[in-house]
């Protein structure tokens, strides 16, 4: 599974741009499908090609979503080994 993730534009060069993820993460991108871009865009990268430029509240509702399901996926997680535990408790 792919995740599209935003980013920020943070350097233009010759047919990419070097974009910024919200932890601060850096990369080297192909910016030839959006020759628009400037400093301070707000991007979705996939497999290293800009394919979308979106506005930046765009970017945070992304971002928000993305920590919401990172949340309940944990608490699932817990879940299930809380239930790992109260089974091999039973079986002994």
């Amino acid at each position: 599974m792919c995740l599209v993730l935003p980013s920020r534009v943070v350097a233009l060069g010759d047919g990419q741009v070097e974009v910024e993820l919200a932890d601060g993460q850096r990369a080297m991108v192909s910016a030839e499908l959006r020759p628009d871009l400037a400093v301070g865009d707000y991007v979705l990268v996939d497999r290293g090609v800009v394919i979308e430029k979106i506005a930046a509240d765009e970017a945070q509702a992304i971002l928000e979503m993305y920590a919401e399901i990172g949340a309940m996926l944990d608490a699932e997680d817990a879940l299930a080994s809380q239930s790992e535990v109260a089974h091999a408790v039973e079986a002994t």
